[in-house]
């Protein structure tokens, strides 16, 4: 099945959709990574921590080590 590659919109708002369950409950962070696959793509998504609200900061695509 061939790999449908996402949106930068569609990526943020998966993140941000997931964001709650990654959340640390060590209020002393303030940056939080975490990865997930949707349409068969990696993603690694970065968010930093501005007060009591985490805000996406981007996103990388990542490659499998095969290919």
């Amino acid at each position: 099945m061939a790999k449908k590659k996402l949106s930068d919109q569609q990526v943020q708002s998966i993140a941000e959709s997931l964001l709650p369950t990654f959340i640390s409950k060590d209020d002393t962070e303030t940056s939080l990574t975490f990865n997930f696959t949707a349409e068969g793509l990696h993603y690694k998504v970065d968010f930093k921590k501005e007060g009591k609200n985490w805000l996406y900061k981007g996103f990388s695509e990542q490659f499998d080590e095969e290919h």
